[in-house]
């Protein structure tokens, strides 16, 4: 797989003096022993930086900060002050802009970590991968996988972390280069009893005629922020938008198929596990426009 894109600002957060100070992306700041790269044990957002009536915007800021305090608070970890979080977002930003001087797009990527004695946190700028828009244009590939667990296992064992959106994601990573192994280029994984999940860093959402259903959260997902914007601007539009148990046999009989997320959007599906899905350009650019419009 490709390296990541080299960030262009980065704030390190003092969580015990509610201050945050912007540094050196490129300098060492995290000591390896820190328990976020030694267990993985830390939350994170990833949030779309877009430029909109000449000023940048955060798309689905509360949101995401939303779901920041629920991981927060299901890993025990202090809860994130949002006047100290927004501000360092929003000097990063400013940073990243002033460095790059463009209306690029962009993500900003806040993380908390366990730390050592108390917990730490930061805020980097990441330029957008290239690949992004021949994907929403062309469309993916995709592969299924099993999860290797039961649907809805989070509402008896709370202790997966089913639903936070947690640090630890080398199984993410190992999906999707077992996915680029068989050619494809994404997955959509599986609970053990066969009912859709979703991708390794994206939600699955499909039409059935004048629905979007995408799977309910508590079967053993995240839930997205971009998919709830569109649901958001789907029902408005009088979409019936709703949450479901899908199995495979839903998502290859569907009128589209797609996979959404804050850097993707909306990405649709070509084919899944080698069968040709149906597509709807017209809906596609519609999500483009409803996430981006705000």
């Amino acid at each position: 797989m490709p390296a990541a894109p080299v960030s262009d600002s980065l704030a390190l957060i003092d969580l015990a003096g509610a201050e945050f100070h912007l540094v050196d992306p490129r300098a060492p700041h995290l000591r390896v022993d820190d328990l976020a790269p030694h267990r993985g044990d830390g939350i994170f957002e990833t949030v779309l930086v877009t430029r909109l009536a000449g000023a940048d915007h955060v798309h689905a800021r509360e949101l995401h900060f939303s779901r920041f305090r629920a991981s927060a608070a299901m890993l025990d970890l202090p809860a994130p002050d949002p006047t100290l979080w927004h501000a360092a977002l929003d000097a990063v930003i400013a940073d990243h802009r002033e460095q790059r001087g463009d209306d690029e797009a962009f993500t900003v990527r806040y993380s908390m970590s366990r730390g050592l004695a108390e917990a730490s946190g930061w805020v980097l700028s990441i330029p957008l991968d290239a690949k992004y828009p021949g994907q929403r244009a062309h469309g993916i590939d995709v592969i299924t996988l099993d999860k290797g667990f039961p649907a809805y296992v989070g509402q008896s064992a709370p202790w997966m972390l089913i639903g936070a959106k947690t640090l630890s994601y080398a199984t993410n990573q190992a999906a999707a280069r077992w996915a680029a192994s068989q050619g494809a280029d994404d997955v959509i994984f599986l609970s053990h009893d066969g009912r859709v999940l979703e991708g390794p860093t994206a939600n699955v959402v499909i039409r059935r005629g004048g629905e979007l259903l995408t799977p309910d959260p508590k079967a053993g997902l995240l839930h997205g922020t971009t998919q709830q914007t569109i649901f958001a601007h789907a029902a408005e539009a009088g979409l019936l938008c709703s949450y479901t148990d899908l199995t495979v046999d839903d998502l290859t009989a569907a009128d589209g198929v797609w996979l959404t997320s804050s850097a993707r959007i909306s990405v649709p599906l070509n084919t899944l596990d080698g069968e040709e899905l149906r597509r709807d350009p017209e809906l596609s650019e519609q999500m483009l426009a409803w996430v981006l419009g705000g």
